[in-house]
């Protein structure tokens, strides 16, 4: 298990529901965003999905041209990080790249005096955790610039699971937090993702595509699942043997154990760390 590992999700549902080729519900969740759009069909959606830039292997994006806008959507899941934004960012710059190297008019004109053109840039962050305080607005200049004079900037507009949403994005988020209540109450995932369908279904919740692709809805979310404990049990390993080499360390500097983890606690990474925890590698 040497070097980083390699995080090779498959699209979660996310992805399959809105990014497949069913574009009825990628409609859905653009007229959920522009309600008064009733020009725009599914003939007018283009996805420009790119993977490989907001995770090693992304499977929680969602990127789409409607409209003359460039619509991108990030889902956050429970786990909040101002870091988002910047990745976003980083997804802004590949996706215009993409779009402007794959149209040959665009390309040829990039640099002449003849204007190219961009579609205009939506960014949403979808989060299914509680607002609690967090700010509608996420913005890259406030979370990593500050008072820092700067004229760039991205703003990416978060949409919360106490939103009160009963539009499709609502009910996605209603689906993911009936799979977390029934993963806390059920060991065996794959019980907790046929218990949170059924519910969903039973709510009123993504019923038309839950019933329809219910046998792929379980094979992804017990594959993600069963990845991110994978994650989780490495994370934890490599926790563990960063910890035995840094006591090893201060072992040669302090002779006594009180210093060694006096100088642990230190460190952000190890900060809850009992005595006990660290007297073991001692």
């Amino acid at each position: 298990m040497g070097g980083e590992i390699k995080r090779d999700y498959q699209d979660s549902v996310f992805t399959k529901m809105f990014g497949g080729e069913d574009k009825r519900y990628l409609l859905q969740l653009y007229r959920a965003l522009h309600p008064d759009d009733d020009k725009t069909g599914e003939d007018d959606l283009e996805l420009v999905t790119i993977e490989n830039v907001l995770t090693n292997d992304i499977y929680n994006d969602l990127g789409f041209i409607a409209s003359g806008k460039l619509v991108v959507l990030v889902e956050a899941q429970s786990t909040w990080s101002p870091n988002i934004i910047a990745r976003m960012f980083i997804y802004l710059a590949r996706t215009y790249q993409d779009y402007i190297y794959s149209d040959e008019k665009n390309k040829a004109r990039l640099y002449s005096d003849a204007k190219i053109f961009l579609p205009v840039p939506e960014m949403y962050v979808i989060y299914t955790g509680k607002r609690a305080g967090k700010s509608g607005i996420i913005s890259l200049k406030d979370e990593f610039f500050g008072d820092c004079s700067l004229d760039i900037d991205l703003k990416a507009k978060v949409i919360f699971a106490d939103d009160g949403r009963k539009d499709i994005i609502g009910q996605y988020i209603a689906f993911c937090i009936v799979v977390r209540e029934q993963l806390a109450l059920n060991k065996d995932k794959k019980v907790a993702v046929q218990e949170a369908i059924r519910i969903c279904i039973e709510n009123g919740d993504l019923v038309e595509y839950l019933t329809s692709h219910r046998k792929e809805v379980e094979d992804v979310m017990f594959a993600l699942l069963t990845q991110e404990e994978a994650t989780k049990s490495y994370g934890e390993l490599k926790k563990i043997e960063g910890l035995e080499a840094m006591v090893k360390t201060l072992k040669r500097i302090y002779s006594d154990f009180d210093s060694v983890y006096r100088e642990v606690k230190l460190n952000d990474i190890y900060s809850d760390l009992t005595e006990e925890d660290v007297r073991q590698y001692y």
